[in-house]
């Protein structure tokens, strides 16, 4: 899973005949074969949470939209909008609730369709603040939602951010909530019911004080288990800093080992992913921080068999072979998600520049860089920038303020062995689809979607939490 920042404006939600698509469940209860698959048909769905929509008449509530898959890729004309008021749904939408804020994708269950875990961090629940929803998948759509919040009284913004992955080994899928001060370990089996598997709080170390900002799950070690990185600020050496859990027959290795981060600044707007760049079998961590140095670079840990490596690498805008210059505030790897653009077996990496400048006219208008995976790992070379002046691609009337690439994912929505590119420009209400090819992703025959066609009203700003 990949994981950011994305606090982008909304203002209303009409979701007036929008209804799932009802499709053929699969035959037995076995695992989806695709963590996005949410009505089992086989195909890839695209889910975005709009942490800012008014739902119910309630500002800034929150929804999650799906747009759903189908034999040659997405189809826009058949897309479903889920609030907390939403029948079969747990909660009731409130104001400045942000469901959607951060949104990621498994078969929890393990029935054959994928689910949508959704946070909340402005939900008050009683004494506590913050909460994640699971929207469960199943021959209808998502119908269903069940509720999660801070487990042992703890008030310290649970859901800030989620990781999903079986970190012990046991067959069954768990979750990691990070807050204010806390780790919580949740395991699994996660049911319908609202039932869960007892919590662990894994707090680094004992009276370490650190801020958790984000959390990236995925396999590391080879050791057939989930870790996860846990990145955020520690106060007592005043540094960014990235904490690894590996995963075991008993669950999170803990204390963790531990890294530091070249990044100056906070880590908002920072964004990681971990994915095997090189193909040697073991995961690499790449995280992006907008707010590094000047114009913000994407920072690479390679995997090893016990964690990842006390190296890093920094690609910015800097470095041979990436387009662009490095300016302030471009605010490159502001988002980033990993996929293979050009079926060569590599996953490639999207980095998002949402306040990118084109020329000395359009300002904040955004821009979005796949660098290639290969033998050597993530690199410059053959690397592609797609912004408003690529060749196909539907320009707006007014390019600046836009904020594209302000959230971004790598997916093949069409199954044809290449990821397709899908990047938000937010600020303009606009979600841009491109193509895969052989060479990677493409201005022709690219697909822009206005909040208007995915039946969100006639507005110019959504919140776009591509679920990664």
């Amino acid at each position: 899973m990949s994981t950011r920042t994305r606090l982008l404006a909304a203002t209303a939600l009409l979701a007036s005949g929008l209804t799932p698509l009802a499709l053929a469940a699969p035959a037995g209860a076995a695992a989806a074969k695709y963590a996005d698959d949410f009505n089992g048909d086989g195909y890839r769905d695209l889910a975005l949470g709009d942490r800012s929509a008014t739902a119910g008449g309630k500002k800034q509530a929150g929804a999650v939209v799906v747009v759903w898959g189908t034999a040659t890729g997405l189809d826009t004309a058949k897309r479903t909008v889920v609030t907390q008021n939403s029948p079969g749904i747990e909660g009731a939408a409130e104001t400045n609730d942000f469901f959607g804020t951060k949104v990621t994708t498994a078969d929890l269950n393990k029935d054959g369709y994928a689910d949508v875990v959704a946070t909340a961090p402005g939900e008050d629940a009683g004494s506590r603040h913050g909460m994640f929803t699971v929207l469960w998948g199943s021959k209808s759509g998502l119908n269903k939602g069940s509720s999660y919040i801070a487990p042992g009284g703890q008030d310290d913004g649970f859901a800030k951010d989620v990781a999903i992955g079986d970190f012990n080994g046991d067959g069954r899928i768990d979750v990691v909530s990070i807050g204010g001060d806390y780790i919580w370990y949740l395991r699994g089996p996660f049911t319908k019911s609202g039932s869960r598997g007892t919590a662990t709080n894994l707090d680094p170390v004992d009276g370490e004080n650190i801020s958790p900002e984000l959390v990236v799950s995925g396999k590391v070690t080879k050791d057939g288990t989930a870790d996860f990185a846990v990145i955020g600020y520690d106060w007592g050496t005043d540094t960014n800093r990235v904490w690894f859990y590996r995963g075991s027959a008993s669950g999170p290795v803990k204390p963790p080992k531990k890294y530091g981060l070249p990044a100056s600044g906070d880590l908002v707007g920072a964004s990681a992913v971990i994915a095997d760049f090189d193909k040697n079998g073991y995961g690499d961590l790449a995280v992006g921080v907008s707010r590094s140095g000047k114009g913000g670079a994407v920072h690479i840990r390679k995997g090893t068999s016990t964690g990842f490596s006390s190296t890093v690498k920094s690609i910015s805008q800097n470095t041979a072979g990436v387009p662009g210059v490095r300016e302030s505030n471009d605010y490159f790897g502001y988002d980033i998600s990993a996929g293979d653009t050009n079926h060569d077996g590599y996953p490639d990496l999207a980095v998002g520049a949402p306040m990118e400048t084109l020329g000395n006219e359009f300002w904040r208008a955004g821009a979005v860089t796949v660098l290639r995976g290969g033998t050597s790992g993530l690199t410059g070379t053959n690397s592609r920038q797609y912004d408003f002046t690529t060749a196909g691609f539907q320009r707006p009337a007014d390019e600046s303020d836009s904020w594209f690439g302000a959230s971004v994912i790598l997916r093949d929505y069409n199954r044809d062995g290449r990821a397709e590119l899908v990047a938000a420009a937010p600020e303009i209400g606009r979600l841009h689809l491109f193509p895969g090819t052989a060479s990677g992703p493409t201005g022709t025959g690219s697909t822009t979607l206005t909040v208007e066609d995915l039946g969100l009203g006639a507005r110019p700003h959504f919140g776009a939490a591509l679920a990664d």
